[in-house]
């Protein structure tokens, strides 16, 4: 049945923006397999909130709903048709992570049918890949009406892990877009215009020598250090090969550590416009828009959340080697430390090297194996760890 409810998972687009299939059908799903479940709705789709059993203490199984885009040209075949080979599952979403939503869906069945103490509560929300916004508005309702007390609660997020280590933390991010205007003009007489393009390309240039500065004044010496990484730029139309473009564009992935990340990222703005400034010039305007700005989280491994995922991955699943890490990349884990609740930065059962690539694929028995470390976790940590938490840190 496990395998059954991923493959109907992957096979629904739910690209951000269009969860509210997904959504539906996991909250009909649930409530047939006998959990509490509800739609919450949130702009002009739904969180899906299941639940099993009452009472003290709480653990939280987090995962998302959207899936990003495929990659153009990146699949041999459609990203919506599931296709098994080898032991894995191919298709969009399928590590990154509905095989997550698969596995806490049977933990939490699991927890219903044994009658084990506590609560087991299942929050699969939306936009994750974008703005964070779904898990945002989710932590604060659940926090503000009662229903998640920060004093009784605890938090997995589910993102990919392999089930090999549990990410303890990230690094903060934003994404920048640097915008040059300039003036159009005959690809023959570049002395009349004012091109964008070479003006991006001497910031792209510059762009490695600033993040060698900032990686040696902000490092952290658990997530390392500060990565500004071009993924997008813009200029010029190949139709119009003889025209100067007016306006050109780039994009930066900005992971930051913890000093450019405080204040709502003050001195990270600062500085980036320090940057900047250096390439003003008559003629040319430079713009800068910044989106979806979160900050860094981190779990200390003495946490006894910490040491129960670690215990589970190493005595009930058999993985002696399983270990603490620390990643690279941003999830929604930051909303619920912020608002007081220990949280397990990544742990599930996906591989997070298959994230966000074309044929993205999962194993198959991974999947199975995530279900039974997110039982067995609740299980431990229901039967008495949840009281005994130490205070998060929610960086």
């Amino acid at each position: 049945m496990i395998l059954e409810l991923l493959r109907r998972l992957v096979g629904i687009d739910s690209r951000t923006g269009r969860e509210g299939p997904i959504a539906q059908y996991l909250e009909g799903w649930l409530k047939v397999a006998g959990l509490e479940a509800r739609l919450e709705p949130y702009k002009d789709r739904w969180n899906v909130v299941a639940w099993s059993g009452k009472g003290d203490p709480t653990l939280v199984f987090s995962g998302h709903l959207d899936t990003v885009h495929p990659l153009e040209g990146a699949w041999t075949s459609d990203p919506w048709t599931p296709v098994e080979a080898q032991g894995r599952l191919v298709g969009l979403g399928s590590s990154d992570m509905k095989a997550s939503l698969a596995s806490a869906a049977f933990a939490a069945l699991y927890h219903k049918e044994r009658g084990l103490p506590g609560r087991v509560v299942l929050a699969f929300t939306v936009e994750e890949e974008t703005t964070g916004d779904g898990t945002s508005a989710f932590v604060l309702g659940a926090v503000t009406s009662g229903f998640l007390p920060p004093s009784s609660s605890a938090v997995v997020v589910m993102e990919p892990t392999g089930l090999d280590h549990v990410s303890l933390g990230n690094r903060g991010s934003t994404f920048v877009t640097v915008t040059v205007r300039g003036e159009g003009g005959h690809g023959a007489r570049p002395h009349l215009a004012k091109n964008p393009i070479p003006k991006l390309c001497g910031i792209l240039a510059a762009v490695s020598a600033l993040e060698e500065r900032w990686a040696a004044r902000y490092p952290d010496p658990e997530l390392g250090g500060v990565s500004l990484t071009p993924t997008c730029v813009r200029a010029g139309d190949p139709a119009q090969t003889n025209s100067i473009p007016e306006v050109g564009s780039l994009v930066l992935d900005c992971r930051v550590t913890r000093p450019l990340e405080d204040a709502d990222f003050t001195i990270f703005r600062s500085e980036l416009s320090a940057f900047l400034r250096r390439f003003e010039e008559p003629g040319y305007a430079i713009e800068v828009r910044e989106e979806f700005a979160r900050v860094g989280h981190k779990l200390p491994a003495e946490h006894p959340l910490a040491q129960t995922a670690l215990a589970v991955l190493r005595d009930d699943l058999g993985i002696p080697d399983a270990r603490f890490v620390h990643t690279p990349a941003a999830n929604d884990s930051v909303y619920f430390a912020r608002a007081g609740l220990p949280t397990i930065n990544k742990l599930g059962p996906g591989d997070p090297a298959q994230a966000h690539k074309g044929n993205e694929s999962v194993d198959l028995e991974k999947v199975v194996l995530g279900a039974v470390a997110y039982a067995r976790l609740a299980e431990r940590w229901l039967a008495g760890s949840g009281e005994a938490a130490a205070p998060p840190t929610a960086r």
